[in-house]
């Protein structure tokens, strides 16, 4: 039987394509494989979004590019948000590759399966989603994009000339893919979009995430619901407010601000200024004290000059995030930022991006220390590959592939069980337990 694989790049948003994908090569009988030498079709989704992705993307097609070699039988196919950007050049330059995919262009792998002529569709539009995806992640989680596209155009990103405006699916159609991902042993659902926050203010012309939620949160097998990207410019205390109503919802609240200097916030396009940040997070903790806060910041944009870093340096030793994740700055072609006077060199970029994670670090082990002796449900991934150890598992308040892990030395259960385990240790970023 003819093999497929699936390389999928970049962020979640984009593994919930990679899945559309997958079910299309199972409708078509072929059979998936984690091993991309033993398949006879390696899809690359590629991610687009800021230099380190476009070369992560670039590296793997070439590194597959090099597998046609030993083996001509291998159909090498390629799309994501990279080949939205560049095909042009990556067709000309990587003649490797056998098919390219424009962005979400789920009827045209159907075509190439089917041996119909193939060429890169240039339409903008909506594309219909399949009816069916094939997850990606282990059973016992899943992603649900909400949304697609953005409508906030921050001067530094592309995803907007990549993916479009904002495009809501709607509570029904979700809600129905929700019901299928429980009825497929799915106990955590990842709740995600660009901006989660703005969900339905297209399709409803208003907000409708709490809406969405209570309708998920009726899902009788979730155990979990998390979310992911809810942008601070659309938060309310109100919204807070309703979520911390939500009982399945896992208190993480993943709030990328970017940067707390006003200035710097204007320029950057955020729609929202530091008063409004402040006031949003302590909300959050007032109204829901066990709440673990995630942010994602930018170091080196246009303009940040020492005074404007260490405000930044300074909020963050005052606010003790509990994750947080530092990028630097990288300028984008076609986004206004890239022409903004006053750019950053980039080593200044990354020595100030590794001050704020060396100081990160020592916020992170101050913070876990307070899990010790606490009781917590955690739900394990998978085997653990360090010694003394033989699950690793996570909280509620960490999300899959980016937040710390919790080690427990020993238990008699199976990937996907939720367990009750009592917190006996805690290092920089990660929780060791134990059982109850």
């Amino acid at each position: 039987m003819n093999k497929f694989a699936i390389v999928s790049l970049g962020c979640p948003k984009n593994l919930v394509d990679s899945e559309y994908f997958k079910q299309i090569f199972l409708d078509y009988g072929l059979i998936y494989t984690e091993i991309p030498e033993e398949a006879k079709y390696i899809l690359i989704n590629t991610c687009g979004f800021i230099n380190p992705a476009k070369e992560e993307s670039i590296n793997n097609i070439l590194e597959y590019a090099e597998l046609k070699h030993n083996n001509k039988n291998v159909k090498l196919i390629v799309t994501g948000c990279l080949v939205k950007r560049y095909i042009d050049v990556l067709k000309k330059e990587i003649s490797e590759v056998d098919y390219w995919i424009g962005l979400k262009d789920f009827d045209l792998l159907k075509n190439i399966l089917s041996q119909m002529p193939a060429t890169v569709k240039s339409s903008d539009k909506h594309e219909q989603l399949p009816l069916k995806r094939s997850i990606l992640t282990p059973h016992h989680y899943a992603y649900l994009r909400v949304s697609d596209g953005c409508n906030n155009h921050c001067s530094y990103c592309a995803i907007p000339s990549i993916r479009g405006d904002l495009q809501s699916e709607s509570i029904e159609s979700l809600i129905k893919e929700a019901k299928t991902l429980a009825n497929q042993g799915v106990k955590e659902l990842i709740i995600n979009a660009q901006d989660t926050a703005q969900y339905g203010t297209d399709l409803y012309k208003q907000q409708r995430l709490i809406d969405l939620l209570k309708e998920v949160q009726k899902i009788q097998d979730f155990r979990w619901i998390r979310l992911l990207y809810l942008h601070p410019a659309h938060l309310t205390f109100e919204i807070i407010d309703e979520l911390a109503k939500i009982k399945k919802l896992c208190h993480y609240f993943d709030i990328p601000i970017q940067h707390i200097n006003d200035d710097i916030l204007k320029d950057m396009n955020r729609h929202t200024d530091k008063a409004h940040i402040i006031s949003i997070l302590s909300h959050i903790r007032k109204r829901i004290p066990d709440a673990v806060l995630r942010t994602s910041l930018i170091t080196g944009f246009p303009g940040e000059d020492v005074k404007r870093f260490n405000e930044l340096l300074r909020f963050i030793q005052e606010m003790k995030f509990d994750k947080l994740g530092v990028f630097s700055y990288s300028p984008e072609e076609g986004t206004t930022a890239a022409d903004l006077p006053k750019q950053v060199t980039p080593k200044t970029a990354d020595r100030r991006r590794d001050k704020i994670m060396a100081l990160q670090q020592a916020i992170s082990a101050e913070n876990l220390v307070r899990f010790i002796g606490k009781e917590l449900e955690v739900i394990i991934d998978n085997e653990s590959k360090e010694d003394g150890y033989q699950w690793e598992a996570r909280s509620e308040y960490d999300a899959p592939d980016i937040d710390g892990i919790v080690y427990i030395k020993q238990s008699n259960r199976n990937i996907g069980d939720i367990v009750k385990v009592k917190i006996i240790d805690s290092l920089e970023y990660d929780l060791i337990a134990e059982e109850v």
